[in-house]
C-alpha cells in the first residue's frame, strides 16, 4: 500500500546525524593492463581515503534527505528520529514481497559492536570487500556488479561516494531499524540511477521523550560512543499538536594498528599510520499538526580525520580531513485536498570542506625507518615526486519529494523525484605556491533530476501482487578550464537523459509457497570525472555513454510452521541473469593521459539459497549460499580482454552460517541472554581477468568465524555484549595484497531511558 511507503515521510527532518565516515578514494592496486582496473575505479591519490563531511537530511524512506557527492568526497546524510512506534517502521511488506530484496532486521544486532558492512555482508548475493579497520573502505559487490553501479541509501536517499564504497560504517548499529538489500534492482521510488542494486539503511525511531546511548571499545584502541535524545511538548492535546526537540551525536576513534601482510613481503607489518576519528552533532525541531501534518527543521555539524596508510612502504605524515555543516526543512501532508492523496517535500543545503595533504620531504623505500631519501622540497610520501595538497569546497542543494494516491487497499500510485545541485571548488595549494602542475581537478557544477512513477496492485485477496515502474533521468554537468593542466578540456559541458522501467510479479501458489519474478532495464550515468577527466592523467570524454543493463530475476519461497522436530523454517531460492553493456573503462597504465571509454559488457548469472530455521524457542540457525559467474560479453583485444573471460575481483562462491542460543527471564524478569556464532566461507577468486587456471594472482579462500555473548535487563533498557571477531585468527584477504585484521575483541554497553 502507498501509505506504507509514505508513512515514512513522518520521519521528516526530525534531526540529522552528519556522518563523517571513512568514505574512500577507490584504490589503485598494482594490476596488469587487463585486470581489475576494469572494475576498481582510479584514484586521485593512491590508497587515500576520501574525506567526508557533515550533512543534514530530510524525510526518511521517501526522498527527503540531502546528500553531496563531489568528485572524490562523500557527504553523508543523517538519521531521523521521530515519535512513531517501532511497528510503524516495519519493512514495506506489500512491496518487498514482490521485489528482489532481502530485508535484514538489525534489532538483533543493536546490542552488538557489529558495523553496517559486517551485517550486510551476511546476506546472500552480497560481498563487501573491506580494506583497513575503522574508517577504511568497504566496497560492495551485489550479484557480480561492483563500484558505481551499487547505490548506498539512508532512508531512501543516495549517500554513496560514487565509487560503490559503503560509506556509512560510522553510523552506530543501534540507530538502525533494518537494512534493505535490493539485488540487481533499483526501485523507482528511490529516485536514483544504478544497475547493480541498492543498500537502503532504514533508521529507527526514538520513543517520545527518551534518551539512548552506547559506548564500545576494543582492539586497536577502538572507541565508539553515541547519544540520542528527544523531548515532546504537548501544545494542544485536543488537536494533537506537539513540538519535538532533540539531538543526535556520535564519536568514533581507532588507531587501526593491526598487523598485516602482503604477497610482496615475507613478514608482517604493523599499520602505524592509520589513526582515524570522526564526530557529529545534529539538533532538530519538529512541529506536529501546525498547518501541515509535520514541519521538520534540522541542522548538523561534523568532521573526520584519517592518517593515510600505505600497503607498500612506510608513511608517517600524509593525512586527509574534512568538516561540514548542513540545514534542512521538511514538510508533509496526508489527505491533501482529497482522502488518500499524500505529499512530502524536503529542501536541504550543505557545505563542506575537505583536504588531502601529502607534502613530506622524506620518502621511505620500505618499512625500515633508516631506508629513506630526504628531498630539498616537498616530494610526497605515497609516490615520490607527487606531493599533494588539495583542498575542496563543496556546496549541495537537494530537493526530494513525492506525491502518492491510494485508490483503495489494493491499488496505489506513487510519483517520486529528486533534484540535486552540486558545486565543487578544488584548489591545489602547491600550484598556488609555484608548482607547475595543478593536481586539483576541474571546478564545476552539476544539475540532476530523476523522477520515478511506480504502481502497486494486488489481486485475488493479495495472492497476486504486481509492482511496475518507470523512471526518467536527466543530468547536466559543467566544468571550467584552469591553468597547470597537461590536458585542457575539449568540452566544458555535457547533458544526458534516458529512461528506465521495471516489472515485478509475485504469486502465492498456496499458503506456504510463493514464486516471483522480475525484470528491470536500468542505467548509470557517467560521473563528472569520467566525462571531463582531471587534466593530468585522465582526458576529457564528452561522448561517453551511460552504462546500461537488463536484469532478470526469478525465485521461490517456502515458509513452514510447527513441522516435525522444528518450530519454523524459511527457505528461499533465487536465480539471476544480468546483461550489461557499454561498461565504462579506463586504462590506468597508459604512458600518456587517456580518456574513459565504453568497453566490453558482461554477462552474469547465478543462484542464491537462503535458509532460516527456528529449531525451538531457544535455538535458531541460518545459512545462505551464493554461486555466480560473471564473464565478458565480447572481446576488446586492445586491452587483452577476450570474450568469455571471468571478471576480476568478483567472488564466485561464498557461504554464510549463523547459530544462536537465547533465553529470557534467566536470572530476573525481563532479562535476556544470547550466545551467537557467525561464519563466512569465500572461495578463491581471481585478481585479474581469468585467462588461465594457472594464474597465481588470486585472492585466496578463507573461513572466518565470530563469537559473541549479550545480556540485557529491564526489557533491554540496559545491555552488555562481548565479541571476538575472527577468533581462530585466520589470515583473510578481501583484496589482493592486503590482509584484513586478525583476531579482535570488542565490548559494548547500551542504555535507553
Amino acid at each position: 500500500m502507498l501509505e506504507l511507503g509514505l508513512s515514512k515521510m513522518k520521519k521528516k527532518i526530525a534531526f540529522s546525524v552528519a556522518l563523517c565516515s571513512a568514505c574512500v578514494f577507490a584504490q589503485n592496486d598494482e594490476v596488469t593492463s587487463y585486470d581489475d582496473a576494469f572494475f576498481d575505479e582510479p584514484a586521485a591519490v593512491s590508497e587515500t581515503p576520501a574525506p567526508t563531511a557533515a550533512k543534514t537530511e530530510g524525510a526518511a524512506e521517501t526522498p527527503s534527505k540531502n546528500s553531496s557527492k563531489p568528485s572524490d568526497v562523500t557527504i553523508l546524510d543523517g538519521l531521523s528520529v521521530e515519535d512513531e512506534s517501532e511497528a510503524e517502521t516495519s519493512p514495506v511488506d506489500t512491496k518487498t514481497k514482490a521485489e528482489s530484496v532481502k530485508v535484514l532486521d538489525t534489532k538483533e544486532l543493536q546490542g552488538s559492536s557489529a558495523t553496517i558492512a559486517e551485517a550486510t555482508n551476511r546476506s546472500s548475493g552480497v560481498k563487501i570487500r573491506q580494506s583497513g579497520g575503522l574508517g577504511g573502505e568497504s566496497k560492495i559487490n551485489i550479484r557480480g556488479m561492483e563500484g558505481k553501479n551499487v547505490k548506498v541509501l539512508v532512508d531512501g536517499v543516495p549517500v554513496d561516494n560514487g565509487n560503490g564504497s559503503l560509506s556509512v560504517n560510522d553510523i552506530p548499529i543501534d540507530k538502525i531499524d533494518r537494512i534493505e538489500v535490493y539485488k540487481s534492482y533499483v526501485p523507482e521510488r528511490f529516485a536514483t540511477d544504478g544497475m547493480g542494486g541498492v543498500i537502503n539503511i532504514v533508521t529507527h525511531n526514538l520513543p517520545e521523550s527518551s534518551i539512548a546511548g552506547s559506548y564500545s571499545f576494543g582492539s586497536f584502541n577502538m572507541h565508539k560512543a553515541s547519544l540520542d535524545a528527544k523531548y515532546v511538548w504537548a501544545v494542544d492535546s485536543a488537536n494533537q499538536r506537539s513540538v519535538e526537540t532533540g539531538f543526535s551525536a556520535y564519536y568514533n576513534y581507532s588507531d587501526n594498528d593491526y598487523e598485516f601482510t602482503t604477497p610482496y613481503m615475507d613478514t608482517t607489518v604493523t599499520r602505524e599510520h592509520d589513526r582515524y576519528y570522526s564526530y557529529s552533532i545534529a539538533p532538530f525541531v519538529n512541529l506536529n499538526r501546525f498547518w501541515f501534518d509535520r514541519i521538520s527543521l534540522g541542522a548538523s555539524f561534523g568532521g573526520m580525520n584519517k592518517e593515510i596508510q600505505s600497503t607498500a612502504h612506510r608513511v608517517e605524515d600524509a593525512f586527509a580531513e574534512a568538516w561540514g555543516y548542513g540545514v534542512s526543512l521538511g514538510l508533509e501532508k496526508k489527505d491533501l485536498f482529497v482522502k488518500g492523496l499524500s505529499a512530502g517535500l524536503s529542501v536541504g543545503f550543505n557545505y563542506s570542506k575537505d583536504r588531502v595533504v601529502d607534502t613530506s620531504r622524506v620518502y621511505y623505500f620500505g618499512w625500515d625507518k633508516n631506508n629513506y631519501k630526504e628531498m630539498k622540497r616537498s616530494s610526497g610520501e605515497m609516490s615520490m615526486g607527487s606531493a599533494t595538497y588539495v583542498e575542496r569546497k563543496n556546496y549541495t542543494l537537494t530537493m526530494p519529494w513525492n506525491i502518492g494516491y491510494d485508490f483503495d487497499d489494493n491499488h496505489s500510485l506513487l510519483l517520486s523525484g529528486l533534484y540535486r545541485y552540486e558545486s565543487q571548488e578544488p584548489k591545489d595549494k602547491l600550484a598556488a605556491k609555484g608548482q607547475l602542475l595543478n593536481n586539483a581537478g576541474f571546478p564545476g557544477n552539476s544539475n540532476s533530476l530523476v523522477v520515478g512513477l511506480s504502481s502497486e496492485n494486488n489481486f485475488w485477496n493479495k495472492r497476486i501482487q504486481n509492482v511496475a515502474g518507470f523512471k526518467v533521468y536527466y543530468y547536466s554537468i559543467t566544468a571550467d578550464n584552469v591553468d597547470g593542466k597537461l590536458k585542457r578540456l575539449t568540452d566544458d559541458d555535457a547533458t544526458n537523459k534516458d529512461v528506465g522501467y521495471s516489472e515485478n510479479l509475485r504469486i502465492k501458489i498456496f499458503e506456504p509457497f510463493a514464486i516471483k519474478g522480475g525484470y528491470q532495464h536500468s542505467l548509470r550515468f557517467p560521473t563528472r570525472e569520467e566525462i571531463f577527466g582531471d587534466g593530468m592523467y585522465v582526458q576529457c570524454a564528452p561522448n561517453l555513454k551511460p552504462e546500461k543493463s537488463d536484469n532478470f530475476t526469478a525465485g521461490a519461497e517456502l515458509d513452514l510452521d510447527k513441522i516435525p522436530l522444528l518450530l519454523k523454517m524459511h527457505l528461499e531460492f533465487n536465480w539471476f541473469y544480468l546483461l550489461m553493456e557499454d561498461r565504462i573503462y579506463w586504462n590506468n597504465y597508459a604512458s600518456v593521459p587517456r580518456p574513459y571509454y565504453n568497453s566490453v559488457g558482461t554477462i552474469t548469472s547465478g543462484l542464491e539459497i537462503d535458509a532460516a530455521i527456528d529449531v525451538n524457542e531457544y535455538v535458531a540457525l541460518s545459512f545462505n549460499l551464493t554461486k555466480q559467474d560473471a564473464e565478458s560479453r565480447e572481446a576488446d583485444m586492445s586491452f587483452g580482454i577476450a570474450k568469455g573471460l571471468t571478471v576480476p575481483n568478483t567472488p564466485t562462491f561464498y557461504m554464510n552460517f549463523g547459530a544462536e542460543f537465547h533465553i529470557g527471564d534467566l536470572f530476573f524478569r525481563d532479562d535476556f541472554f544470547k550466545l551467537y556464532w557467525f561464519a563466512n566461507y569465500t572461495d578463491e577468486y581471481y585478481y585479474g581477468w581469468k585467462v588461465s587456471a594457472k594464474q597465481d594472482r588470486t585472492i585466496p579462500s578463507s573461513f572466518s568465524q565470530d563469537l559473541g555473548v549479550e545480556y540485557s535487563i529491564m526489557a533491554n533498557k540496559l545491555s552488555w555484549s562481548f565479541e571476538v571477531k575472527n577468533f581462530t585468527d585466520e589470515l583473510v584477504y578481501d583484496k589482493y595484497g592486503e590482509s584484513k585484521p586478525g583476531r579482535a575483541f570488542a565490548t559494548k554497553m547500551k542504555f535507553s531511558l
